[in-house]
């Protein structure tokens, strides 16, 4: 047996093929790689990566060797297979970085944060799924609860059931002239825990503050202002149609 069928023996196979599978309650159709032995895992992905690493340094190693050798058609032989290793690492390594970025972009990642654009002039906790997969089951743990503007705990999100990819849930904290002001020097930590489609179970660091919003405009989008502008127009003629009605002669 050459040197390349004994290497291609001994190395254990890194990945199972990867496979679609229908995420439950939805229609989207998303491919899992690496189902079985998962990249996610920063040792599996350190291990892949030092494996092939060593195997590099051992064929380069064992081609110098022969190199320096009696030369003999057996030499050739293996020098060949030494060569065709080499290559085979170089191409894994950029291939396996790949895999892994696809991976990340696949895995769900809800991040809870401070929204004050989406709705005027109010200021919303909102947790909202950042990643391209489902995520079940996720629970905040905070350090120190945030308070609404009654000085209740916020606590409306700290479970939900699901969120889809982009997807995200909200509760109001309060005005967000007034809240920005309270918050101003609060930082908020805790861990945000979650499955994915495969019952994976994560564990994320977040931290949710609103020192960057005291730097922006007070209303950095014009769009929730004209919305809300545009809400009082049916009263405005309401307000009309009641005046005319008083002015309306009498029969």
């Amino acid at each position: 047996m050459d040197l390349l069928g004994f290497l291609r023996g001994r190395i254990p196979p890194i990945a199972k093929r990867p496979r679609w599978i229908r995420h439950p309650g939805t229609r989207r159709t998303l491919l899992l790689a690496f189902q079985g032995n998962s990249l996610h895992n920063v040792q599996v992905r350190t291990l892949a990566r030092i494996s092939l690493v060593l195997v590099f340094i051992a064929s380069i190693t064992l081609a110098g060797f022969l190199l320096h050798e009696t030369k003999e058609k057996e030499t050739w032989a293996t020098l060949t297979g030494l060569m065709a290793v080499i290559a085979a690492v170089i191409s894994v390594l950029p291939a396996l970085r790949v895999l892994e970025i696809q991976e990340d972009a696949l895995r769900p990642r809800p991040t809870p944060y401070f929204d004050l654009t989406s709705r005027y002039s109010l200021l919303q906790l909102r947790v909202k799924n950042l990643g391209g997969g489902v995520a079940y089951d996720v629970e905040l743990h905070w350090k120190a609860h945030p308070v609404d503007h009654e000085g209740n705990k916020v606590t409306s999100l700290d479970k939900i059931c699901v969120l889809l990819p982009q997807e995200s849930a909200s509760t109001l904290v309060g005005v967000s002239t007034h809240i920005v002001k309270e918050l101003s020097q609060a930082r908020f930590e805790g861990e945000c825990w979650y499955k994915d489609s495969t019952g994976k179970k994560y564990r994320q660091n977040f931290v949710c503050s609103v020192d960057a919003n005291q730097k922006q405009l007070l209303h950095d989008n014009e769009l929730p202002k004209t919305l809300s502008e545009l809400q009082e127009i049916p009263k405005e003629l309401a307000r009309i149609a009641d005046l005319l009605e008083k002015f309306k002669p009498l029969e």
